[in-house]
């Protein structure tokens, strides 16, 4: 979401003016704030995706024409919040952000006195450095790039000047690697 939108949403909830379309939407927005956080906190697992993607859905809801009939908008948050989860999976680099940990939630920081924990946490590391080292070169590329730089299957496409089927298959080609190598890694 943009921050004007993000911030024309909230403008819009604080002017009553304009809230005037939709008497009580300022209270509609502090109960369903909480829901939709919830909604969006079992799909992607993140709290501060969860609370953006609650915001984008009240800026859609506050930007969309809606029917005069509307006696309570939680249906209708509802449906939008769906809307934006199903519009989030269609982005390859989420499927698999569902499937996997990033590589940074492996890493715990130990305290100077427990060598035990650090010599495991090195063991680890060292394992999946081998495991990621057997990947073909363009597969670790894209793998790297979508799981470590964040980019979406298209932008991996472009700049490495391949199809994005075959962004896909090296993705998969990855995950299966890595799937079928892990007990590996648990050292």
């Amino acid at each position: 979401m943009s921050i004007k939108r993000a911030g024309a949403a909230k403008a819009q909830l604080g002017n009553p003016t304009e809230s005037d379309q939709f008497p009580g939407l300022a209270e509609a927005y502090r109960r369903e704030i909480p829901r939709l956080v919830r909604l969006f906190r079992m799909t992607v697992r993140n709290r501060d995706d969860a609370d953006d993607m609650a915001q984008e859905t009240f800026a859609r809801f506050l930007g969309a024409p809606r029917p005069a009939n509307i006696l309570s908008p939680g249906n209708y948050l509802t449906r939008i919040a769906f809307n934006l989860i199903r519009d989030r999976d269609k982005r390859g680099s989420t499927k698999l952000a569902k499937l996997c940990l990033p590589i940074e939630a492996g890493l715990v920081a130990f305290a100077d006195d427990d060598q035990h924990r650090e010599i495991e946490a090195r063991q680890q590391a060292e394992a999946w450095r081998k495991i990621l080292e057997e990947l073909p070169p363009l597969t670790l590329d894209v793998f790297l790039l979508n799981r470590i730089d964040g980019l979406t299957y298209d932008a991996i496409a472009n700049r490495l000047g391949i199809s994005k089927p075959r962004v896909q298959k090296h993705i998969v080609r990855a995950l299966r690697h890595i799937d079928a190598n892990m007990d590996r890694a648990d050292v």
